[in-house]
C-alpha cells in the first residue's frame, strides 16, 4: 500500500510526536537497507525485499509502515510493511506500480544491492488486543499489505485462536496474488477464513463477486469483533457506515489513516 508524499521539513520530529501519542510503539528511527529481491506478481503489483544494514534490526508492530526517501531533494513515499514483525532484520513492501508515480519509478529503477534510506516504523494502525473476541480484516487493492503482516503475526507468532476473517476486494483475477498463501492458512487453521471478491470477474471465476461492502452486508458478526479497514477512501467510508448501522462501536473500527 502506498501513501502520498510527506511534505515535512522535519519528518523525524513529526513522526516522534505520533509515537508519543502511543508510547507502546517503538519510536521511529532513520535506517538504510539493501535491495535484495523483487517478486513481480503481475503488471500492477510487485513485492520488494530489503535487508537492513544500519541499524541491522528494526522492531515494528504489524500494520505499521516506513517512509522511503526517493530522491536527493528529500521527497518521500510511505509504504506499509507486509512482512511479519518476527523478521526484524529486513522488511518487505508491496508496491502498486499502476499509478506510475515517482515512488514506484524510483523503486523500479533500483538494482539488486542498491541501498535505500528511510524512517520507521510509523503509524498506529496496529492490533489493539483490547477485548476483541474476533477479528475481521477488510481490504481493497494494495490495502492488503498491512493486513498480511497482521495475519502472519496472529497465526504464526501469536498462534491466536480467535476467529480471523479476511475480505479482499479486487477488480479482476489478474490483479490477485498471495492466494496460495492465504488459502494455505485456510487449510491449516480452522479459525482463519478468506473471502476474495472481484468487481469485474471473468466467467470462470467461481468465488465471490461484487464489492467487499456486499460481503460485509451479507455476514453477521459476533459481538466484540474488531474490524480493520485499509483501502480506497470510499470503501472505508461505506464499510464504516455499514458497521455502525449494524451496531458496531466506533472503538472497534480501526482504519489505516495515512492511505
Amino acid at each position: 500500500m502506498t501513501a502520498s508524499s510527506l511534505s515535512l521539513t522535519d519528518p523525524c520530529q513529526t513522526m516522534l510526536y505520533s509515537w508519543q501519542m502511543n508510547p507502546e510503539l517503538n519510536p521511529p528511527k532513520q535506517f538504510t537497507a539493501k535491495f535484495e529481491e523483487k517478486i513481480e506478481f503481475n503488471d500492477k503489483f510487485a513485492e520488494y525485499h530489503f535487508e537492513l544494514t544500519e541499524p541491522h534490526e528494526i522492531g515494528f508492530k504489524s500494520g505499521q509502515y516506513v517512509s522511503i526517501q526517493i530522491d536527493d531533494a528529500g521527497h518521500r513515499r510511505s509504504y506499509s510493511i507486509t512482512s511479519s514483525p518476527a523478521t526484524q532484520h529486513g522488511i518487505e513492501l508491496l508496491i502498486d506500480r499502476s499509478p506510475g508515480g515517482i515512488g514506484s519509478q524510483y523503486l523500479d529503477n533500483l538494482k539488486f544491492g542498491d541501498s535505500i534510506r528511510g524512517i520507521g516504523p510509523m503509524g498506529q494502525f496496529v492490533l489493539t488486543g483490547k477485548g476483541e473476541e474476533a477479528l475481521v480484516f477488510i481490504a481493497t487493492g494494495s490495502g492488503i499489505a498491512p493486513m498480511r503482516s497482521m495475519i502472519l503475526d496472529l497465526v504464526q507468532v501469536r498462534q491466536d485462536q480467535r476467529e480471523i476473517v479476511l475480505y479482499w476486494g479486487m477488480r479482476n483475477a489478474n490483479d490477485l496474488f498471495w492466494l496460495d498463501e492465504f488459502q494455505g492458512l485456510v487449510e491449516q487453521l480452522p479459525n482463519f477464513h478468506f473471502y476474495p471478491t472481484l468487481s469485474q470477474p471473468h466467467p470462470e471465476w467461481t468465488l465471490s463477486t461484487g464489492r467487499v461492502t456486499d460481503l460485509v452486508l451479507a455476514h453477521e458478526f459476533r459481538p466484540a469483533t474488531g474490524f480493520y479497514l485499509c483501502g480506497r477512501a470510499n470503501m472505508i467510508q461505506d464499510v464504516s457506515k455499514i458497521l455502525t448501522e449494524k451496531g458496531v462501536s466506533p472503538t472497534n473500527i480501526h482504519v489505516e489513516k495515512f492511505f
